[in-house]
């Protein structure tokens, strides 16, 4: 039964991985996006330094971690 635990376990924490790697990526797909739609340069995007790429990306990763580890707390997970 331990084993049988084990492999749950550690399926479980591979999906949670793989679901906050994906939730940053979007994010990223996101921020972007938007910064496109308000007329920034690809090449501004990726400039350091710049506000895109040194403060917004930055902070919104923050603010994504901040959240999953709310709901991680409400879940009783951390």
């Amino acid at each position: 039964m331990t084993d049988a635990n084990a492999k749950v376990d550690a399926a479980t924490r591979e999906n949670m991985i793989n679901h906050d790697d994906d939730g940053q990526r979007e994010l990223y797909a996101i921020l972007r996006q938007a910064a496109m739609e308000r007329r920034l340069a690809p090449s501004e995007l990726d400039s350091t330094p710049g506000e895109f790429e040194d403060r917004l990306q930055p902070t919104a990763e923050q603010w994504y971690q901040n959240g999953i580890k709310d709901a991680d707390m409400k879940m009783g997970e951390r």
